[in-house]
């Protein structure tokens, strides 16, 4: 079985992980695993989830890096 992980650059201020998640929710992908490394400014989220390819599209058209 292959599994495909995802990472997201995100700014580290209030409700940013909330607005990765909500938008992913809302397009029904499902977030299996997630584990956020991070700094003072800046963190990285890193996820597996059920439809790697439709979340890095749906990322990347709403400005996510």
């Amino acid at each position: 079985m292959k599994i495909s992980q995802i990472s997201v650059f995100l700014d580290n201020r209030k409700g940013r992980l909330f607005e990765v998640c909500d938008l992913l929710g809302k397009n029904k992908i499902n977030v299996r695993a997630l584990i956020v490394a991070e700094a003072e400014d800046f963190g990285v989220l890193r996820m597996v989830v059920n439809d790697a390819q439709a979340a890095l599209d749906l990322l990347k058209a709403n400005s996510f890096v």
